[in-house]
């Protein structure tokens, strides 16, 4: 019994000492990787064997909006599949598109087939960010999802800052050098997904047999309770389309929102600051305190997460709260000083939500939609980040600014219609740790 109080109350340390949780990371970050190389290298690739950006800018447009719309489809094919056995698969074949666009850099070969490759690889890998949230559910017990989550937000940081500097040192030799680094992450990111690979990082399978979606859902928290109630009869997932389970569409919302906050503030920093008078470094530092910031309190959610008494729903409200005030202030303060603060709020909201609308989802859809929900959730990240850019081409940087948390306040006016039902903050008491894994 001590050993499982001790589990409970340290889920870091825990999930410190798990071989397969840093498995999942690595791979993770693997794959993180190309999408955010991508932009950068391209561009070089494009000016360097091409003349001028145009062609980059062009690929680049390929490799981001399709994914998005074949996300949730792609997500649902393996679901069917079985994400555990096809997901290495497809990104051996992204893999192999990444690879053969070097080739055909090197060979001169004409458009179309530059920006086939481009599709395809696209595309194939679509529904991956989904499923290794999916695989996340058998990789850790129930319990130390959430603080797994925040971890893991701590390495997405570093793969953002640490993205350009492998371009920039592979394109030093060659920019083909980059797009091969990227083909090369992702069949990394393969080898550590594998099932074999997996299974013998595993010590004790019985741990990790049993996913998330699968715990049984209790109700909500209450207000002012000191600790979780028990468990009463189980709410099952909702079945059936996505789009008609109005919780997760809430969760949808969010997710879209704080894509839309955060595409905010990494794309209007720079004539943010340009309107004050500042250049590149200051718009880097910027990005960096929000980086740090986040970093920071995923690894605090993390400890302590367990420990919060709100439901994953009112947490979500209070975050998004925090982040509006935050894109606020971004846009309306004057002086560096206090958009230095005003970054570091928006940091540290990040972490925190981020973990909250990729767990909280989990409960809410059966286990064989769970690659597509996850997907659909990355793809409606996405869609908010491209917002975000979308208005600043039309408007002026102050009026995208202030315009940055709208999504969000939509999202929030939405919530009473979505979450009107049985389950208006549905927050699971997350399971006790097994006796054999807190060991």
């Amino acid at each position: 019994m001590t050993g499982t109080v001790k589990a409970a109350d340290r889920p870091v340390l825990v999930l410190v000492r798990s071989a397969p949780y840093w498995r999942w990371v690595l791979a993770t970050m693997m794959l993180r990787l190309p999408p955010i190389m991508a932009p950068m290298a391209f561009v070089l690739v494009s000016m360097e064997y091409r003349g001028g950006p145009a062609l980059g800018g062009l690929l680049v447009g390929a490799a981001l909006l399709p994914g998005v719309v074949a996300g949730p489809v792609c997500g649902r094919l393996l679901d069917r599949l079985g994400t555990e056995v096809w997901t290495p698969r497809v990104l051996v074949l992204g893999a192999v598109a990444r690879l053969l666009l070097a080739v055909a850099f090197l060979q001169d070969a004409p458009d179309w087939i530059l920006l086939l490759c481009v599709l395809v690889g696209t595309v194939i890998t679509s529904g991956v960010s989904g499923a290794t949230r999916t695989l996340l559910n058998k990789t850790v017990p129930p319990h130390l999802i959430g603080p797994a989550l925040s971890l893991d937000s701590i390495a997405v940081e570093l793969v953002v800052i640490s993205a350009p500097f492998l371009v920039a040192l592979s394109a030093v030799a060659d920019p083909l050098y980059a797009l091969i680094a990227m083909g090369v992450a992702t069949l990394i990111g393969a080898a550590l997904l594998h099932p074999r690979s997996r299974a013998s990082a595993t010590a004790t399978p019985e741990d990790h047999a049993a996913p998330a979606a699968a715990v049984p859902v209790p109700p909500a928290v209450p207000s002012g309770s000191a600790a979780p109630v028990a468990a009463e009869p189980a709410v099952a997932p909702a079945a059936g389309s996505l789009w008609r389970n109005r919780p997760f569409l809430f969760w949808v919302l969010v997710t879209l929102a704080f894509g839309h906050l955060l595409g905010t503030a990494d794309i209007g920093v720079l004539p943010r600051v340009a309107e004050d008078g500042g250049g590149t470094t200051r718009a880097a530092v910027l990005t960096g305190v929000l980086g740090a910031a986040s970093a920071v309190t995923g690894l605090a959610y993390a400890w302590y997460a367990h420990r919060i008494r709100m439901g994953f729903v009112r947490q979500a409200v209070v975050l998004l709260l925090m982040m509006i005030a935050s894109s606020l202030a971004i846009a309306l303060v004057d002086g560096y000083a206090a958009l230095v603060v005003a970054f570091v709020a928006l940091g540290l909201c990040t972490a925190p939500l981020n973990t909250v609308m990729n767990e909280a989802p989990g409960h809410l859809v059966p286990e064989n939609r769970m690659t597509e929900a996850f997907s659909t959730l990355v793809s409606a990240q996405s869609i908010g980040f491209a917002l975000a850019g979308g208005l600043l081409s039309v408007l002026p940087v102050d009026q995208m600014l202030l315009l940055g948390g709208a999504t969000a306040v939509l999202t929030l006016a939405a919530a009473p219609a979505l979450l009107s039902t049985r389950r208006p903050d549905t927050r699971p008491a997350r399971p006790e740790p097994s006796r054999e894994y807190a060991r």
